[in-house]
């Protein structure tokens, strides 16, 4: 109701309104604005809100007129829209793990990785070449404080590929590498896939 009045009375016609965006008041996520409105319409809004009713009204109004133009549902809408396009962009970009396990060779499957994380570690360099240990453990192991263990693994498997291939499978690289900085890379990928 509160907002048909104030549309009436012009107020938020562009010539009759400014509205500029002001400082947050509080951590509710609300913010407070400043509108510039004719004295004759501020009058007219006055004695319609009554006493110390003002920004209600004008509250009331945005609110009455944005469910006219856009009804909530809409909005909701929109915000499941926005959240599934950011959930398909990032399965496009990961691939999963079982078929990038199943790229490995039979050697470096059951030999060369004793165990799932050592398959998941050679398959994320399969994938993108390198890494840098915080980049690893979180991709892995699921948190950036785990880079002993990455350290660890990355040192027995190449152990191990030093055994059955006579020459280690990745290297570390200080510098700045293809973006990353102090990196692991794999040398031979040919050794581990199909």
């Amino acid at each position: 109701m509160a907002w048909k009045i104030l549309f009436s009375l012009g107020v938020c016609a562009i010539d009759a309104c400014d509205v500029i965006e002001m400082s947050k008041k509080k951590d509710d996520g609300a913010k407070s604005i400043r509108l510039r409105i004719k004295k004759d319409v501020l009058d007219k809004i006055d004695q319609i809100a009554g006493e110390g009713g003002r920004q209600r009204f004008i509250h009331d109004a945005i609110l009455g007129r944005l469910d006219e133009e856009l009804p909530p549902v809409v909005f909701d809408l929109i915000r499941d829209i926005d959240d599934l396009k950011a959930r398909v962009a990032f399965l496009e970009t990961s691939t999963p793990v079982s078929v990038q396990i199943s790229e490995l060779n039979k050697v470096a499957r059951n030999e060369l990785c004793l165990d799932d994380i050592d398959r998941k570690l050679v398959s994320f360099f399969v994938r993108n070449q390198g890494g840098t240990t915080p980049e690893l453990a979180e991709s892995i192991l699921g948190g950036r404080n785990k880079r002993r263990t990455i350290l660890d693994r990355i040192a027995r498997l190449n152990v191990r590929a030093k055994k059955l291939y006579g020459k280690e499978l990745l290297d570390y690289q200080k510098g700045l590498v293809n973006e990353k900085r102090g990196a692991w890379w794999i040398t031979n990928v040919d050794l581990v896939i199909l």
